[in-house]
């Protein structure tokens, strides 16, 4: 029986934290494996630490670590390594933008394909009509392509935050990040460290612009230096 370690960085999402902690809690994990939820929160101002505190006590597989400044998403899955003791591990965000249900798609292909590393490819739809999303589908596609000459993949959504990892490979990459870069950089390892690579199709669902939280240009900056300095 294989064990799932589910880390949730956590900032300010009092809107979704709990909504997604209870969809987890109820997850039924593929061919019976167990799970363990890591959450880390961030230094949140919002009350999502209390919404945190009240299942840590009533679940004995959710660990909660509250860090006392904020520091970014990536040092929060830094963090979250020391507490890791699952044979596979994967990134939930906690504003919903991902649906917990599909985390067994990728379990399913780790275990029966025997892959290293799963990464889904979101489907990219949104009602929204704001040019950020015109610009973003574009930004997707050409670092996608950048990745897939310079490491020879066939990766179809580098951007994808959706990934699962055998944990030995987990803590044996490190991102060169704290922040929200912090995810390009640790796909660019994983690609390089192995070839037992799986994907497969993910619901996606982005939230509206006016909420926040999206990737600015110089994040597509930093993920092109990114994917160019960890290749060489």
């Amino acid at each position: 029986m294989k064990k799932l370690s589910i880390i949730i960085p956590v900032y300010n999402e009092i809107s979704t934290v709990e909504i997604i902690i209870k969809k987890l809690v109820k997850l039924k994990l593929y061919n019976e494996s167990t799970k363990e939820i890591i959450i880390v929160d961030d230094s949140s101002t919002d009350g999502s630490s209390d919404v945190i505190k009240k299942y840590e006590t009533e679940y004995d597989f959710i660990k909660a670590i509250y860090k006392d400044k904020n520091k970014g998403k990536g040092d929060s899955q830094k963090l979250a390594k020391k507490y890791v003791t699952g044979d596979y591990v994967i990134i939930q965000d906690a504003d919903l933008e991902y649906e917990p249900d599909d985390i067994n798609k990728l379990l399913k292909i780790a275990i029966e394909e025997n892959k290293d590393f799963v990464i889904g490819h979101r489907q990219m739809k949104t009602s929204i009509n704001h040019p950020y999303f015109y610009f973003r589908e574009l930004a997707v596609n050409l670092l996608t392509f950048l990745m897939n000459i310079l490491y020879k993949t066939s990766i179809i959504d580098c951007c994808c935050c959706y990934r699962l990892f055998d944990a030995k490979l987990w803590n044996a990459i490190e991102g060169k990040s704290d922040k929200f870069e912090y995810d390009f950089s640790i796909i660019c390892q994983a690609i390089k460290k192995t070839k037992k690579i799986g994907q497969c199709p993910v619901y996606y669902k982005s939230r509206a612009y006016k909420d926040g939280k999206k990737c600015t240009w110089e994040v597509g900056i930093y993920a092109f230096k990114r994917i160019i300095l960890d290749r060489f």
